[in-house]
């Protein structure tokens, strides 16, 4: 299995020199974490720098950064969810605090090395057939006659030519080995008898007998031909060609090749013919369209601060952690590994919380309303000012006042009344829906 890679962070600008050695860190392969604490693996000693700033995960070769801060940090400009681990990608940028901290991955340096060492043997194995290798080592002259059968035995057609037997050019021939004798001399003869071997091609008498057999062999390898459809051509060639005939079996061997291609060619066609050209595309758009449906329900997840899914040693969903489409493709189609989720599963596992997270906005969201109407419910503002229960305001201009300060009290903090008004009811609800969802989803499997 090869090495993960090395992940560097390094503070760029002019906040480098400020902390000097410390400027950079290296995680190989393992988690660490950032902060102003001394116990941190990268100390970054600043007044916005939090004890435990963020925490970095590797997890099957891949890294992530998990912001634990209290003032946040942002990836490529776009603020982390808290909690929430963000895979990180060469060339990505991080602030912390007012520094600006560049993300590069390299491999390993013994990652580096190995490969330059296997060519040292490959090259030296390649002037073993020349003999060049023994030369050098024995210094004898004799092993320098042994390349030279070599070189020659190219020239030694192993296709006959005019004047060879017609059983010699059968391109099948070689079927008929495991049982004939005949054909082990001449497999010997040129690999240790430095002689040359063509006397042996042209006189063994078990060549002679397969010229009268040919047309009984070639008849049976054709498969789909009919056999009694080949006896008529010869006797119209015969007596024309005679012993030029040799040339027409060359000839006859596009009909072998149109045999066998039906054999290799539903390789090919099926998928070309069954999947259209612009399958990938469509693919990888939906890949896309659904991982950002899932980073905007992360997001709305932590508006209302509730928790997201974190990163887990195992089965984790490439279409939640995974940066692009493109890396979250590999994964899904690579073999099955326990750290992720197959493609199967994972679309699952991505399609059903879509759908309960869409029943549960909408539980979340009528909650909040309802919480809404009742805090301007004119029946609390009058309990509020002389805690009696009235049925009108009667007038009084003491109700009006107080529901004047209610309201600039509201105003001057939107983002807590919303909170306070809305959003706290809102993630009850949807919290309470949603384990409902889940829970009657688990009964069904």
């Amino acid at each position: 299995m090869p090495n993960p890679q090395t992940l560097v962070l390094a503070v760029l600008g002019p906040h480098a020199a400020q902390f000097g050695a410390r400027s950079q860190k290296a995680f190989e392969g393992r988690d660490g974490s950032i902060g102003r604490a001394d116990d941190c693996d990268w100390v970054l000693s600043a007044a916005g720098v939090s004890r435990v700033h963020a925490m970095v995960r590797c997890l099957n070769g891949m890294y992530f950064i998990e912001d634990r801060s209290t003032n946040g940090m942002l990836l490529n400009g776009r603020p982390l969810v808290k909690g929430d681990p963000a895979s990180l990608k060469d060339g990505d940028r991080l602030q912390i605090d007012t520094f600006e901290v560049a993300v590069r991955l390299q491999a390993d340096a013994a990652t580096l090395v190995q490969p330059a060492m296997p060519p040292a043997p490959a090259m030296a194995a390649a002037p073993l057939p020349g003999g060049d290798f023994l030369d050098e080592m024995l210094g004898s002259a004799p092993f320098a006659a042994a390349p030279l059968p070599a070189r020659g035995m190219p020239d030694e057609p192993l296709i006959p030519g005019g004047g060879a037997p017609v059983g010699t050019l059968d391109p099948l021939a070689f079927l008929d080995e495991p049982f004939g004798a005949a054909a082990v001399p001449p497999v010997a003869a040129p690999s240790w008898n430095h002689s040359s071997g063509m006397a042996d091609h042209f006189h063994p008498p078990g060549i002679a007998g397969q010229r009268e057999a040919l047309p009984d062999n070639w008849d049976l390898t054709m498969g789909d031909f009919a056999p009694k459809g080949m006896p008529a051509p010869p006797p119209a060639h015969a007596p024309a060609m005679a012993p030029v005939a040799a040339p027409a079996a060359p000839v006859a061997a596009p009909p072998v090749m149109a045999a066998a291609t039906p054999f290799a060619a539903p390789a090919s066609p099926v998928p070309a013919a069954g999947l259209p050209p612009e399958l990938d595309t469509i693919f990888h758009i939906v890949v896309d369209g659904v991982m950002d449906v899932l980073r905007a329900r992360a997001e709305i997840k932590n508006t209302f601060r509730l928790p997201v899914t974190l990163i887990q040693r195992s089965e984790n969903n490439p279409l939640k952690f995974a940066p692009t489409a493109d890396e979250a493709l590999q994964k899904l189609l690579s073999p099955p590994n326990g750290a992720f989720l197959s493609g199967t599963d994972a679309f699952q596992d991505a399609f059903d919380d879509i759908r309960c997270h869409q029943m549960a906005m909408l539980a979340g969201v009528r909650a909040g309303f309802e919480a809404v109407l009742a805090h301007f419910n004119p029946d609390r503002l009058e309990q509020e000012v002389d805690g009696s229960k009235r049925s009108s305001f009667g007038g009084k201009g003491r109700y009006w006042e107080r529901f004047r300060e209610n309201f600039e009290g509201l105003a001057k903090d939107p983002d807590e009344c919303f909170r306070r008004l809305f959003g706290d009811e809102f993630a009850r609800a949807y919290e309470e829906q949603l384990a409902r969802l889940k829970s009657a989803r688990v009964r069904q499997r």
